[in-house]
């Protein structure tokens, strides 16, 4: 069989190929191998660092320069408070806590003024509602419209919102997919956010982190955002998304 080296010279010339690439590459070098033998093989060549998958049915070359990383959460002090309040007064309470401050890791445009959002599964919205609203300190809105989050956003907003089913999270934390749908589904954010930061936001935040394309459309099409999304990658950005779309999800 092909040694790692040489799968790395066969497939130094593509930026990006699929697993049925590597494993036709194998399958050529010897006939006669197992599949359960190609999968271990293009395990080991993960584990390697030979090789990253990237996205769905996407890999490339294992560049150490530059890797793309998986999108880590950074909490404001006020986010991070409110989460912390939350899990101590509603400890099995599924919410999560996200700002918009996110945003400004991509955006050209640097928000001065942060929006925390915090979605919470929808029979318990009101209850975490007045709890935030009697600690004070922040302005806490309940389920707002567009115009009362133009007319009465303070210092720091805080907006409780439903959370939707299946949404993308981690633990008490957006992914970044979810922000990413949110932009289009999240109608408060079109008066926080520009629209003409969007190919940027899309464009900075695909070239830096492992985004997982179809998770992205799962949700969206939850949002009833999808065709609106796909059709604002191909016209808008310069994203070039990797991976074979499912069409089944």
């Amino acid at each position: 069989m092909s040694s790692f080296s040489e799968i790395a010279y066969a497939f130094s010339s593509k930026p990006v190929f699929t697993r049925s690439e590597i494993i036709d590459y194998i399958r050529t070098q010897k006939p006669t191998i197992k599949d359960s033998t190609t999968s271990w093989f293009l395990y080991n060549l993960c584990q390697k660092g030979i090789i990253q998958r990237i996205a769905h049915d996407a890999y490339r070359l294992y560049v150490e320069d530059n890797p793309l990383k998986k999108y880590e959460t950074l909490l404001s002090d006020d986010a991070a408070d409110i989460a912390e309040f939350l899990v101590r007064q509603y400890p099995l309470l599924t919410f999560i806590v996200w700002e918009s401050f996110a945003f400004n890791e991509f955006a050209t445009h640097q928000m001065v003024r942060n929006y925390i959002f915090v979605e919470v599964e929808k029979p318990l919205g009101e209850s975490v509602f007045h709890a935030l609203h009697g600690q004070g300190g922040y302005l806490t809105l309940y389920r707002p419209s567009e115009k009362e989050i133009s007319l009465y956003s303070g210092g720091v907003t805080v907006s409780v919102l439903p959370l939707t089913s299946e949404a993308p999270i981690n633990g008490n934390n957006a992914k970044l997919e979810k922000l990413l749908v949110d932009l289009f589904a999240n109608k408060l954010l079109d008066c926080i956010i520009s629209r003409g930061d969007y190919p940027a936001i899309y464009e900075e935040a695909f070239s830096r982190y492992i985004i997982n394309y179809n998770m992205m459309l799962r949700y969206a099409k939850r949002r009833n955002k999808q065709a609106e999304i796909k059709r604002f990658i191909s016209e808008k950005t310069n994203v070039a998304v990797v991976g074979k779309e499912k069409t089944n999800d």
